[in-house]
């Protein structure tokens, strides 16, 4: 099709989240690994990866999206699809869109940035990233918080007014402190509703919107990937019987599916007793976004906190849901150590146990 002109994915630069997305890999990377040679290696590459964002935060102090060529996407987030951004009216988005998750990864990207700079002894980054986090923390609770609805906007229009609908992009936010405490735990609330939850996992659009399509590609559809970042979100609040719920409907779900991988995508219709999922007739299967999700789920239940630079690694509150009695995981490499860890289900509370070690990490168990 990109042969034929068709799409223009040959390839496509059309993103607005990569650039952000790869900033935090970049750091999150380093985490778990402490490869000074690949950090520095990147180093001018993650330079050039934060003046481009700064340069598009120039005009409103966010990072937007617009179409400039004619066979590009229309929407350039996630969510691509040409009829996902709609307010609470049902009607489309007009203008240069600036979506919410999106400021959430350009803070987290500051943020982690300026902690290798400072390590890297380039104080003038380090201090003017921290700023720049502060300065959009700040603009981004007073722009996209939506008061009436006690909600985050999905984004904000080319006039800078809310794209008022309620979905699951918010949940995005949750695990990268763009949010003051009030409002991540009121969004973490909001998207637990019956109109957002249908019992598998968290719908990309309200219920109760006009545009809602159980069977919509991002209007009203259920993305593993998109539920296991909100899940990971829940976590970091302290919401952990909450973000079990969700691994519980997911890890249901993927049990459901044609040798038990999860899709791409799967309806949004409720979940009853005697329902299956309902599959998205086109949904990819195997999908890498799916698969990873898996990984962030198990990541999630034992709550890892790599810092493979400090030669440390933190295991906070683990907790296995209850379909899961017994864990464990081999080879898991932080740093230069490998570890086989051990997770064991009694009752409501979860053992954690260093069962092999091989390498002087320090492993810090907190329950």
């Amino acid at each position: 099709m990109a042969r034929c002109q068709e799409i223009p994915h040959t390839p496509y630069y059309g993103t607005v989240d990569a650039t952000p997305l790869w900033l935090m890999l970049y750091a999150e990377y380093f985490s778990w690994t402490a490869d000074h040679e690949t950090l520095d290696r990147l180093w001018v590459n993650a330079i050039a990866a934060m003046d481009w964002i700064d340069r598009n935060l120039k005009e409103t102090g966010y990072l937007s999206y617009a179409r400039k060529s004619k066979r590009g996407l229309d929407n350039q987030g996630w969510k691509d699809s040409d009829n996902c951004i709609v307010n609470r009216k049902g009607q489309l988005a007009r203008g240069a869109i600036t979506l919410c998750e999106v400021q959430g990864y350009v803070y987290s990207a500051k943020v982690r940035l300026s902690q290798i700079a400072r390590m890297k002894k380039r104080i003038d980054l380090a201090d003017r990233w921290e700023e720049e986090a502060r300065e959009l923390k700040m603009r981004f609770n007073r722009d996209f918080w939506m008061e009436d609805q006690d909600f985050c906007a999905l984004a904000l229009d080319g006039d800078g007014q809310h794209v008022d609908s309620i979905t699951s992009n918010p949940g995005h936010c949750l695990n990268l402190g763009i949010f003051s405490p009030e409002k991540a735990y009121s969004v973490a609330e909001r998207l637990r509703a019956p109109d957002m939850f249908n019992g598998w996992g968290i719908r990309t659009l309200s219920k109760l919107s006009p545009a809602y399509n159980p069977m919509g590609y991002h209007i009203g559809s259920v993305w593993p990937h998109d539920n296991t970042l909100i899940a990971i979100g829940l976590r970091s609040l302290g919401l952990i019987d909450q973000a079990l719920e969700l691994c519980k409907g997911l890890l249901d779900m993927t049990r459901h599916q044609p040798y038990q991988r999860p899709p791409e995508l799967f309806c949004g219709y409720d979940r009853t007793d005697e329902s299956a999922p309902v599959q998205y007739p086109v949904a990819c299967s195997p999908q890498a976004w799916a698969t990873g999700s898996i990984f962030q789920l198990v990541h999630m239940i034992v709550n890892l906190v790599p810092d493979a630079p400090g030669n440390n690694l933190r295991i906070i509150d683990p907790a296995l849901p209850e379909s899961i009695n017994y864990l464990s995981l081999q080879n898991l490499r932080v740093g230069q150590t490998l570890l086989d860890l051990e997770f064991e289900r009694s009752g409501s509370s979860t053992s954690c146990r260093v069962s092999k070690k091989r390498g002087n990490l320090r492993v810090v168990i907190e329950a």
